[in-house]
């Protein structure tokens, strides 16, 4: 595997010993198998933009204004109940 981007991090000395007995199994180096866990548990995320919502919801249904309406009326209304329970 080429060399990329060093990454310092400090790990409970326990979770080391069990990286490190996995790697050994697996005939890895620690930094090798800390590379493979670490692109196992991304590789399902999709890359997004960071702080971009274009395109994030398409496919999905859109709300339309009486499903705002309805909405509104189930919350106002659980309000309306609480005030008259004497709740906050």
């Amino acid at each position: 595997m080429p060399k990329g981007a060093a990454v310092t991090v400090r790990i409970p000395a326990d979770l080391k010993r069990r990286l490190q007995a996995r790697a050994r199994r697996e005939h890895r180096s620690l930094s090798g198998q800390i590379a493979a866990v670490l692109e196992r548990s991304v590789v399902d995320e999709p890359v997004r933009a960071p702080g971009r919502l274009l395109g994030l919801y398409e496919g999905k249904a859109v709300p339309t204004e009486a499903d705002f309406a309805e909405v509104r009326a189930l919350l106002w209304g659980s309000l309306g109940r609480r005030k008259a329970r004497g709740g906050p």
